[in-house]
């Protein structure tokens, strides 16, 4: 019988080669002036930090192309190139449309940017999975998420202490190969209540003369803005939810905690710390005080960065977003004939 399934066949991830260390002169302001909700941001000591004018499509394309490496496919075998640069050079198109030029893509395959920001590489993972699934011509799909924050936080503000840049990708792909994670499950959580309190956005810097004919003025590149209702959300739902979500997920697939491996968002030490002591996975899986908040890039690059060493057959894939919404996807592996699971 032949197996269709859709597995994670490839994965690829690129960083930029600039290294900003907790030290440099960018953060002199903050620490002679510490701003509001400092406490929330800890546990980094390297940051990777694109060069000026370096392209974060770069990035991008550069994971893509390791990932289709590991998967054995060529770019012409794409059928679906789902993920999104965060944040994008426009407001639309994103520039998931531009790395489907840069890899050349076929013209098959489509573009389909999602905007759920941290949430998006478990969102494009289901999604594709989904689509291969239905058994339409899709195989083999694509999904990319890239990250150049720092360019994008205020270096006044709490939210820069961990700002860094990185690109992810991995192939969903049907294979028989059991040693590819297959999607088994995914919960999902989210609290609307705090819509706004955390969020990307430009912000005004003085008034257009003479006035045009609509209400318009001169705006800052987008920046994001964490408040003291979005360090409650921070506290209150970032802490405190996910690790139900998990719990949710394992018990409903029969799963005890140290059956796992983990790899979650990398916010700060904060809520990894917090995560690790209410989960408590057999394995946690993180690159944040190399890598830092690379937001909806951090889950994607580090499994391809750390993917030799899962070494449980359960993997959970943990994202939790502006929204505040959270994903936790469960994926499976089979032990290969005479392999024993750690």
């Amino acid at each position: 019988m032949v197996d269709n399934t859709a597995r994670i066949k490839g994965v690829g991830f690129a960083v930029p080669e600039q290294v900003r260390t907790n030290d440099a002169p960018v953060f002199d302001w903050i620490k002679a002036n510490p701003p509001p909700h400092t406490d929330l941001f800890q546990g980094f000591d390297q940051r990777r930090i694109l060069a000026p004018g370096q392209p974060l499509v770069e990035l991008m394309a550069e994971a893509a192309a390791a990932a289709l490496v590991d998967a054995e496919l060529g770019a012409g075998d794409i059928d679906l190139l789902i993920g999104a640069a965060s944040v994008a050079t426009y407001i639309s198109p994103n520039d998931l449309v531009a790395l489907h030029q840069t890899l050349n893509l076929p013209p098959r395959c489509q573009v389909l940017p999602l905007g759920t920001e941290f949430t998006i590489f478990n969102d494009g993972l289901v999604l594709a999975e989904a689509l291969i699934r239905t058994g339409r011509g899709l195989r083999n799909a694509l999904v990319v998420c890239g990250c150049n924050w720092s360019r994008h936080v205020s270096y006044h503000e709490a939210t820069c202490i961990g700002a860094a840049d990185g690109a992810g990708a991995a192939v969903m792909a049907v294979t028989d190969d059991p040693q590819r994670f297959a999607l088994v499950d995914v919960v999902t959580d989210t609290d609307t209540g705090y819509f706004g309190a955390m969020h990307m956005s430009a912000r005004p810097v003085g008034m257009i003369d003479p006035p045009p004919p609509y209400l318009a003025e001169s705006f800052t590149t987008p920046l994001m803005y964490i408040g003291d209702e979005g360090a409650s959300s921070y506290k209150e739902y970032g802490a405190k939810i996910p690790p139900r979500i998990v719990d949710r997920l394992l018990r409903r697939n029969g799963l005890a905690a140290d059956e796992i491996t983990l790899i979650a968002h990398q916010a700060s030490s904060v809520l990894s710390g917090a995560w690790a002591e209410a989960i408590r996975p057999g394995q946690y899986l993180s690159t944040l005080t190399e890598y830092a908040n690379m937001t909806s890039a951090s889950v994607p690059v580090t499994l391809a960065a750390l993917y030799p060493e899962i070494a449980r057959d359960n993997l959970v894939l943990l994202t939790i977003g502006l929204q505040q919404q959270t994903s936790a996807v469960l994926l499976r592996r089979r032990c290969a004939r005479g392999q024993v699971a750690v």
